[in-house]
């Protein structure tokens, strides 16, 4: 970026343009797909092929991992929640019956005794 005089925005729209060919773009892209390996790899999941390669997503063309990997890496993060959760459950740290606290939330307007419809109503913020 500083041998370019660019910022990050002008550098990761050079990184997502599938004809930019410069060499330093392409070091930035293998160091993303090394960076993707060393991420699923310290989850366990060396089995997931990750298919770094120009995809459609909602923002137009990107460098990213494909569709299909993108999926499964959000079904595994899921299962993974959901497996910490039950662990956390089972250790007592979710007691759900514990009460909550009553009383205004901040930042909650709430209605006050006796006044008329559309009246503002002050909140306390704290």
């Amino acid at each position: 970026m500083q041998q370019n005089a660019e910022g990050l925005t002008k550098t990761y729209n050079r990184f997502h343009n599938y004809a930019e060919l410069s060499a330093d773009i392409a070091e930035l892209r293998s160091l993303h797909i090394e960076l993707d390996r060393a991420v699923a790899a310290a989850y366990g999941w060396d089995d997931l092929d990750l298919g770094h390669d120009f995809h459609g997503t909602k923002q137009g063309a990107r460098f990213t991992i494909s569709e299909t990997a993108r999926r499964e890496v959000l079904d595994r993060l899921l299962e993974l929640n959901h497996q910490r959760y039950a662990e956390e459950v089972a250790a007592g740290l979710h007691d759900k019956k514990a009460k909550k606290p009553t009383g205004a939330k901040r930042g909650r307007k709430r209605k006050a005794a006796g006044a008329e419809p559309g009246t503002p109503v002050q909140t306390e913020l704290f």
